[in-house]
């Protein structure tokens, strides 16, 4: 038991996460202390991707005049938003007190991922590209670039200090089973979707680009 408690301390003081949301401190309820349950973590990877998806949609739309289902995936969501947002609650935590050292900890991250996730994603499919920099200023292998960063960076102290917080309020005001449900539904679907798009992935105009060698 006391090694459990000890388990569960490290994963509130350094990654944010809470088994339950009972006995929270007072001072958690401040974005740079507060800490999230799994299950409520789990309802923010899909939110913060289904916003992901949107914003990536309109801006498509806005940009190059297309309205296209955005992403890999066929479902209404961008993974790699939701899987940024729940990373940078987990892992950068410790950060939080210092907002500047936070806001380059999210490019740092961001821009990892997305490089990681570009090239991986290229490699199994046949050279073809989901977002293309190409062009851009201060662009690496048009994977990444300078104002994609400063987006993210942006973006992921909004989450952080603002959004996160107050779905999590939210959120703690429906019934765990109730969420547990919604949880169980999206991933079930998410997974098929994953699964799906794996073998057949979502292309077309205005959502996949082909490299000059594919």
């Amino acid at each position: 038991m006391k090694r459990e408690k000890e388990i569960r301390k490290i994963l509130s003081e350094w990654f944010g996460i809470l088994f339950t949301s009972d006995k929270v401190q007072e001072k958690e309820h401040s974005p740079a202390e507060r800490s999230y349950t799994v299950l409520n973590l789990v309802i923010m990877f899909f939110v913060f991707s289904m916003a992901g998806w949107i914003w990536e949609v309109v801006l498509g739309a806005v940009k190059d005049g297309v309205i296209a289902n955005r992403g890999v995936l066929y479902g209404p969501w961008l993974p790699i938003y939701g899987r940024g947002a729940v990373l940078i609650l987990v892992l950068l935590k410790k950060f939080r007190s210092r907002p500047i050292a936070e806001f380059f900890a999210i490019m740092i991250l961001c821009g990892s991922m997305e490089y990681f996730i570009s090239w991986y994603l290229e490699i199994i499919h046949d050279g073809q590209r989901w977002w293309d920099y190409t062009g851009y200023f201060l662009n690496l292998n048009g994977r990444i670039c300078a104002a994609g960063l400063l987006l993210f960076g942006a973006v992921g102290m909004a989450v952080v200090y603002a959004a996160a917080p107050r779905l999590d309020d939210l959120l703690k005001k429906i019934r765990p089973a109730v969420l547990l449900s919604i949880a169980v539904i999206l991933v079930t679907i998410y997974v098929g979707d994953q699964i799906c798009s794996t073998v057949n992935p979502n292309t077309g105009n205005g959502i996949t680009y082909c490299t000059e060698n594919s």
